[in-house]
């Protein structure tokens, strides 16, 4: 395969082909799947096993004494995460990760994880690709945390979720659009209902509908 030819292949395509005709790596190596909303990993497995994202997508949510959630990184097919196995070695607090679709995985655990990843510098190159997003994903939140107000974050966060989708029905929860904000499900939900009075979206069940894209990128670009 010619360095071109990698760049255009997804990272978990080529961690594939580079492991499949490895008996060690297929020994110590688990495949699991999970469906949408399905626990994926507790801080105490986030701590002892590292995480391949094969295919899915999955969040890594933060979950205080209180039991509000906030999303701290969505990640996709190539990402890597349980870095404490090769780092810490100890459980980020109250931080675990769940499916938000069908998704595949391959788990390493601690003891086999620092081998591979020496074995393989595609997998480190991975855990530094996830970092690097997962950076800027919590940069961005900082940002709009101290500078918008939350139907501003609200507004943004549906044009991004709907650019996906062609401004189609967004399928999400207001439970999943407070964790993503970092807030209550009740505040989503009033704050949504003030934007249907306005015109700018249509509500169903766990569906929410973009009807006027260009009133929620003037309240998402507003800055008071």
């Amino acid at each position: 395969m010619s360095t071109q030819q990698k760049r255009k292949t997804p990272l978990s395509q080529l961690i594939a082909s580079v492991t499949e005709s490895d008996p060690d790596f297929q020994k110590v190596m688990t495949t699991r799947t999970f469906r949408a909303g399905e626990l994926i990993a507790t801080p105490e497995e986030l701590s002892s096993k590292l995480f391949i994202l094969m295919n899915g997508k999955a969040q890594l949510v933060c979950q205080n004494k209180e039991g509000r959630r906030m999303m701290m990184s969505r990640v996709g097919p190539g990402a890597i995460f349980g870095d404490g196995a090769m780092i810490t070695r100890e459980a980020a607090p109250a931080t675990f990760a769940e499916a938000l679709e069908d998704t595949t995985i391959w788990v390493l655990p601690e003891t086999h994880a620092r081998a591979m990843t020496e074995r393989y510098p595609i997998i480190g190159w991975g855990m530094l690709q996830t970092f690097g997003r997962r950076l800027r994903q919590v940069e961005d939140r900082l940002e709009e945390v101290a500078y918008k107000k939350l139907p501003q974050r609200l507004a943004k966060l549906l044009l991004d979720l709907s650019t996906s989708n062609d401004r189609t029905a967004i399928r999400t929860s207001h439970q999943s659009l407070a964790d993503m904000l970092g807030t209550y499900r009740e505040t989503v939900s009033t704050i949504l209902r003030g934007f249907k009075a306005d015109g700018m979206v249509e509500l169903g069940y766990r569906r929410i509908y973009v009807t006027d894209p260009d009133a929620l990128q003037a309240l998402a670009s507003s800055w008071d």
